[in-house]
């Protein structure tokens, strides 16, 4: 790997156009204007500020501006510097050395040098600190610190993923300061204390009501020089999309977040000089089914057993397999704007592959699957679809998914929550049957590994959803993650896929389009789906 130093700027011009349904928000030839609030909505509500452990994107979009790194991604795959100044790996893919800038403090004074580095990765490695991040760390073998400005990672075998992790899967690598870590609890992060959630990113916590709105500050000594251009950033939670498209008609609102994918088009047409940005379709869409239960009923429990309807691949094959009519789903739910999928991958990840042909909709296969497995007119199946109130789209989803059901003689109760509640039932391991949900913006295969098949058989993810117990799962993702050459990568991945739907460990639906909405005079900030969002670029020409 050769050396990267982040240029002044290079985040501005390195977007791929063609990603993008209008032109993104780049750095004009005039100087970026200092000053002045960006009023951003959020759907949903912070669910924690303990970013090693908290769940949700919208935790994440205030970590990566709160927090710092050593590296990030550009829109189109190439990994530039944050808190590194530059970085090598050597021959053998099992060191990496990263050299730090010198000018890097965090927020409350104390250097975010090589120590504070391993401070923050031996952190998240911890059992204790139950971060769901500790999976992706399992190839680290130690971290070193060789001066207070060379730190290097160990691995104990080759992670080809190992940058697009610290880059970006989650928040990536958020550094912690280890003054404000040791003298403070989980629980006063988890609650946006400002003292306690020290970050060394352009922004710092100034204030988070619940249910109210969240405060960032310019940190005036970021080590990017003239940099954030911006004095605060206030978020609200505007639950409503169309609550949320008048508040942005009223000027109230400078930037969405994330928008739902239905009310696009209105939003468009009241607001034609908007700049409306998407991409590829790299987070799924799913209609997942949980495989098991704690046998003891206690949750996270490494004991378990068959869920008692999804726990019979036939039923699972029967509902998610060919029972849903995805191309149907598509074209009432995003206009035809989105692409039928059902491997784990969606179609923009790196190295997906399309296994379309595994699951066609059939819907006389899947009335005789549910009869196999003992279901008919005496004994019919009912289940429970589990959506949330993120996007309004969910609930077309489950709609639509309920209605196709019923055609092979399913009944599926809806069941609507909020996001925080969804995320609690999914993730402590709660009863649940079937949910539709847009999970993560995914890099890789391999970045879907937290969610559904890293080592899940050791119990070891607390994000993995479906909570299947097959090893072989285990011993395909390592195999992928470990294997240096991209060809053997990619032939291993789509044995992956293939493997994944056919037991339907993991339903897709389909890519799910992702958008962000900015007012016209909102300028500097670079579109890179909902993995990487930074605002310290963003200026206001007003």
């Amino acid at each position: 790997m050769t050396s990267r130093r982040l240029l002044p700027g290079l985040l501005m011009v390195v977007t791929s156009l063609a990603w993008l349904v209008t032109i993104p928000l780049l750095a004009e030839a005039q100087a970026p204007k200092r000053g002045g609030t960006l009023r951003v909505s959020y759907g949903n509500e912070v669910a924690g500020l303990d970013f090693h452990t908290s769940p949700g994107y919208e935790m994440m979009w205030v970590g990566m501006n709160v927090g710092c790194g050593l590296i990030n991604i550009t829109p189109d795959g190439k990994f530039v510097g944050d808190a590194a100044e530059s970085w090598q790996m050597s021959p053998d893919g099992l060191l990496y050395t990263f050299k730090l800038k010198k000018n890097v403090l965090f927020h409350d004074g104390t250097p975010a040098d090589a120590a504070a580095v391993k401070f923050s990765i031996d952190h998240i490695m911890d059992p204790a600190t139950k971060s769901g991040m500790r999976p992706f760390y399992d190839a680290v073998h130690s971290v070193e610190v060789l001066d207070s400005s060379t730190v290097q990672i160990r691995l104990k075998h080759p992670y080809a993923f190992m940058l697009h992790m610290l880059a970006g899967y989650r928040t990536g690598l958020v550094l912690y300061s280890p003054t404000a870590t040791q003298k403070y609890t989980v629980e006063d992060r988890k609650q946006g204390k400002p003292e306690a959630v020290v970050g060394c990113g352009p922004f710092k916590l100034v204030e988070w009501v619940k249910g109210s709105h969240l405060v960032m500050d310019r940190f005036d000594k970021y080590f990017e020089p003239g940099r954030p251009h911006l004095d605060r950033i206030m978020i609200r939670v505007i639950k409503d999309p169309v609550t949320e498209m008048a508040a942005f008609k009223a000027g109230e609102i400078d930037f969405i977040a994330s928008f739902s994918p239905d009310h696009v088009d209105s939003l468009k047409a009241q607001n034609p000089k908007a700049s409306v940005m998407t991409g590829k379709e790299t987070t799924p869409m799913v209609a997942q089914m949980k495989v098991t239960v704690p046998k003891d009923g206690k949750p996270m429990s490494t004991e378990r057993a068959p869920h008692p309807i999804f726990g019979d691949v036939r039923v699972r094959k029967a509902v998610g397999c060919y029972g849903i009519d995805r191309q149907e789903i598509v074209k009432i739910a995003f206009k035809g704007q989105a692409t039928p999928w059902v491997g784990m991958a969606p179609p923009g990840t790196l190295e997906s592959v399309n296994v379309n042909q595994l699951c066609p909709y059939d819907q006389a296969k899947a009335k005789t699957l549910l009869t196999e497995a003992g279901y008919g007119p005496s004994k019919p199946l009912t289940l429970e679809l589990m959506t949330n109130t993120e996007k309004s789209v969910f609930s077309v989803i489950a709609t639509v998914v309920k209605e196709q059901l019923a055609r092979i003689g399913v009944t599926a109760n809806i069941r609507l929550v909020d996001k925080v509640s969804w995320m609690n039932t999914t993730l402590q391991d709660g009863p649940w049957d079937m949910y539709v949900e847009d999970l993560l913006s995914l890099l890789t295969i391999d970045s879907n590994g937290y969610l559904s098949t890293a080592f899940v058989s050791k119990n070891s993810s607390a994000w993995s959803h479906p909570r299947h117990t097959d090893t072989k799962v285990d011993d395909y993702y390592a195999r992928y993650a470990r294997e240096m050459d991209a060809g053997k990568r990619k032939a291993i991945g789509k044995e992956l896929l293939e493997y994944m739907a056919d037991k339907m460990y993991w339903n897709t639906i389909s890519g799910s389009p992702f958008y962000m909405v900015a007012q016209p005079y909102v300028k500097g900030y670079v579109y890179n789906a909902e993995f990487e969002v930074h605002w310290g670029t963003v200026w206001l020409d007003k």
